[in-house]
């Protein structure tokens, strides 16, 4: 097995973009996705991302931090994975049920073992 990060990135939120009846059926959905990875022990571990995120750029020799996003595009989760390869992953992601909610993308990143 290999690890997998899959990044989630939305255009909106489910919490705040969805009806409460259409928040719980999202809400529903997603644990039964979850729930599916980790009984096939493929969810390492996955987590919502917080507002109040910044971002760290350094050009020149000045450091700044901000947000400074330059697209309505946010960060909105991620999933720590195992998959047997890249296809795999990629199945894994389009199975999940918040792209029937919501506009999203999710990056689908192999991670590179380190040895040590």
């Amino acid at each position: 097995m290999k690890d997998f990060l899959l990044i989630i990135k939305t255009e909106g939120s489910v919490f705040t973009d969805l009806s409460p009846e259409e928040l719980q059926r999202h809400m529903e959905h997603g644990k039964t996705y979850i729930g599916k990875l980790l009984e096939e022990g493929k969810l390492k571990s996955a987590n919502p991302i917080d507002k109040g995120s910044r971002i760290v750029t350094e050009s020149n020799g000045l450091m700044k931090d901000g947000p400074f996003n330059e697209s309505k595009e946010v960060v909105a989760g991620f999933f720590h994975l195992a998959a047997s390869d890249l296809d795999e992953a990629v199945a894994i992601a389009k199975e999940n049920p918040i792209f029937k909610d919501i506009p999203t993308k999710i990056e689908v990143h192999p991670l590179m073992p380190v040895g040590g």
